[in-house]
């Protein structure tokens, strides 16, 4: 499908913004509370940058835009479905939203920022079956069966998202733990390898002047 698209000439860029749009959307669907229309829009926001991901994939990552729009896509649908939900009942909705949306921003970040700095040291991180299990149910898997359930019924969102941000929490702290700890153990044994390299180096230039 993605080969068909391309032929086509659909860009990832495309399938982004159209992305951001139908995650946008889902803030005036919950606002007129029509909860099966915005939970529509949430399938089609994944569907869309699922295959945005696959055609950038398959031009072999040459559309720039596309790279530049995925980090905000998230972040759009997951402000657009919190605030449409603080606004379909904000007596009830208003705090739970407010909870989940900081807890889930500060995991995506942290995930980032670890990426980033394992991509600076050229490392790779090691993602065993827990750690699969782990980003499976907080990633965008799980993060999207509970933003259209809590659509379809908010009432089930109210006891939900209190738990699902206990959860980004406990990982997000578990993770904070062990990749310092997996940092520190690379950084100590590249200190001994600059060490070990130097050291060779330093005796011949004193042999040298000997």
């Amino acid at each position: 499908m993605a080969y068909q698209l391309i032929d086509l000439r659909v860009s990832p860029a495309g399938l982004a913004l159209a992305a951001i749009a139908s995650g946008v959307a889902t803030l005036p669907a919950l606002y007129a509370h029509q909860t099966l229309l915005a939970a529509f829009f949430i399938a089609l926001y994944r569907l869309l940058s699922i295959l945005s991901g696959r055609i950038s994939k398959a031009m072999g990552h040459l559309d720039i835009r596309q790279r530049y729009l995925r980090p905000f896509m998230e972040i759009i649908l997951v402000l657009s479905v919190m605030g449409g939900l603080s606004l379909y009942q904000p007596e009830k909705f208003f705090l739970p939203a407010l909870v989940l949306l900081i807890v889930t921003l500060v995991f995506d970040l942290e995930r980032r920022l670890t990426a980033l700095l394992l991509e600076a040291q050229e490392r790779v991180a090691k993602t065993g079956r827990v750690e699969r299990l782990m980003d499976g149910v907080t990633g965008s898997p799980g993060r999207t069966i509970l933003l259209i359930a809590a659509c379809y019924e908010p009432t089930w969102f109210f006891w939900s998202a209190p738990g699902f941000a206990g959860i980004c929490l406990t990982i997000l702290v578990w993770r904070l733990i062990s990749n310092y700890r997996q940092l520190g153990m690379h950084s100590r044994d590249w200190f001994f390898i600059e060490v070990e390299t130097s050291e060779p180096g330093a005796s011949s230039g004193a042999d040298s002047q000997g």
